[in-house]
């Protein structure tokens, strides 16, 4: 009988849970300082204090750097509880079906029960994330004259999680309340800080990958061209981008004829180069003017337009109510259609009002180089809240890096295949961090941004004359119970909603 995966990894995290319980009995455990909460591990060490104390000497920056990052935690807070509210909106008017996203193996961030991102990079991501997180406490507790106690790790069968261990009597009794919300605060700052650091050094490698042009789809039965394949040169011309494509188009598409090398061979096609309409917008000046679906759009007035780039390059030049005259072949025959053009609801310049894409005789090409384009805008996207949120939901919507299949797709110009492990692993170590610490920016407690804002909310009433510890809890403790009910309900509902159904 075959075991699955799972099998096994259930034999084996009970393996474990056995030899944690045998060595608890026998004393093993306590001996090094090591206690347990089932199968969860918990080692204490005192390496490290020393190392400790030399990164903490420089009190004053470290002073700046918390106290000049606390407005992030605050924005974070905003945008995570923005988040969450609009999600409990979306729950009540139109809960999503069962999904691999509403798994709830895959709402933690835990690898190989995680299905949804690539165990191995997520377990990266997480070291770099909690090391950073914890330490960045402990450094702050001693900038704070706080004593720290111990180090620690978090064990789960593998490690899933660290921690610093101030001293809870001497950090209640010794520390001011700014004291408190810059020590509060330092994990995520950091986690912020890692995440940019990490994202720059992304960016900036991935100047140093070569895109290429591929088949993304063949409709010409002429050829063994399949879909996936490398085109290397089209025409004698080496292609690697869309205006490559377009350069070796422009010179020889009159006569009907391309050629085209590929990794499976060299292929001569015959017929017509330019964007074929798939969709029309509705009362657009393309449907009034008679443009219908599968037309072949080749030229424009007096230019070329052998591919999408062509097209999209000669239209962003173009003005509302300038005429245009659009040479089409459809059905076998070359027709010439005159167009008047409106504004783009999209820019400023003309608009046809057509879904189109790129169609070499029956081929359409792909271009890696639309994913890095769309990987590189990604600081402009963050000027809005839309931008932060295709951010935090970047890894759900299909890139988990340059792994698997993408690699094919790319070639390194340093480094070798070394190069996708080192971008991929900046990517997971910038999102996961990134992540981190937005979700412990949430103002619930036991989480940093609970407990900043208890501190804070203690000072504003005491000023107004509360009491302000009663006050701070209650808000907080009210927080905290509809953040997490939220998170689970989050969970429950998707996973209820087919059985509701049926009752």
């Amino acid at each position: 009988m075959r075991i699955s995966l799972e099998g096994i990894a259930l034999i084996v995290f009970i393996s474990y849970w056995i030899c944690v319980e045998v060595l608890r009995s026998k004393g093993v455990l306590e001996k090094y300082e090591i206690s347990n909460y089932g199968p969860l591990l918990i080692v204490r060490t005192k390496k490290g204090l020393g190392i400790l104390e030399k990164i903490s000497k420089p009190k004053k920056f470290w002073r700046v750097i918390s106290t000049a990052g606390i407005p992030s935690v605050f924005a974070g807070m905003v945008f995570m509880f923005a988040l969450i509210v609009l999600m409990d909106v979306m729950m009540v008017k139109s809960p999503p079906p069962p999904s691999q996203l509403t798994s709830p193996r895959n709402v933690l961030l835990i690898p190989w029960v995680n299905t949804l991102f690539p165990p191995l990079y997520l377990l990266i991501g997480l070291i770099v994330t909690l090391v950073v997180h914890e330490f960045s406490h402990a450094i702050l507790c001693r900038v704070e004259g706080i004593k720290v106690k111990a180090l620690g790790l978090l064990m789960l069968l593998l490690p899933i999680g660290g921690f610093a261990e101030p001293d809870e009597e001497e950090l209640e009794k010794k520390a001011s309340r700014i004291q408190k919300v810059r020590i509060f605060s330092a994990g995520v700052i950091s986690n912020f800080a890692v995440a940019t650091i990490a994202f720059i050094l992304f960016l900036l490698l991935l100047n140093f990958l070569q895109p290429v042009v591929f088949v993304a789809n063949t409709s010409n039965s002429n050829t063994t061209m399949h879909a996936g394949e490398i085109v290397y040169s089209i025409n004698g011309v080496n292609v690697s981008t869309p205006a490559d494509v377009a350069k070796a188009l422009e010179k020889t598409i009159e006569s009907g004829t391309i050629v085209v090398r590929t990794e499976s061979g060299i292929y001569k096609l015959h017929g017509v180069c330019g964007v074929k309409v798939v969709g029309l917008y509705k009362n657009y000046p393309a449907e009034k003017a008679g443009i219908k679906p599968g037309m072949i759009i080749y030229m424009i007035n007096e230019t070329y337009t052998p591919n999408l780039y062509a097209f999209q390059k000669y239209m962003s030049k173009t003005k509302p109510g300038e005429v245009l005259t659009l040479h089409v072949y459809y059905k076998g025959k070359r027709e010439v259609i005159k167009v008047r053009l409106v504004k783009s609801p999209y820019s400023n310049s003309g608009f046809l009002g057509v879904e189109v894409y790129g169609y070499v005789s029956g081929l359409t090409l792909g271009y890696s180089k639309v994913l890095l384009d769309e990987l590189k805008s990604i600081p402009s996207e963050l000027k809005s809240v839309r931008g932060w949120l295709l951010l935090v939901a970047m890894p759900l919507m299909g890139f988990k890096g340059f792994t698997g299949s993408v690699t094919k797709y790319f070639k390194p110009m340093v480094f070798g295949s070394t190069l996708f492990v080192i971008l991929t692993a900046l990517y997971w170590i910038c999102w996961v961090n990134f992540y981190v610490g937005l979700f412990n920016c949430l103002p619930a407690i036991p989480l940093d941004g609970g407990r900043v804002l208890y501190e804070v909310l203690v000072w504003i009433a005491n000023k107004f004359g509360f009491s302000g510890e009663k006050v701070a809890e209650k808000v907080v403790k009210f927080l905290a119970y509809l953040i997490f009910v939220s998170l689970a309900l989050s969970v429950v509902i998707p996973n209820l909603t087919p059985y509701l159904k049926t009752i």
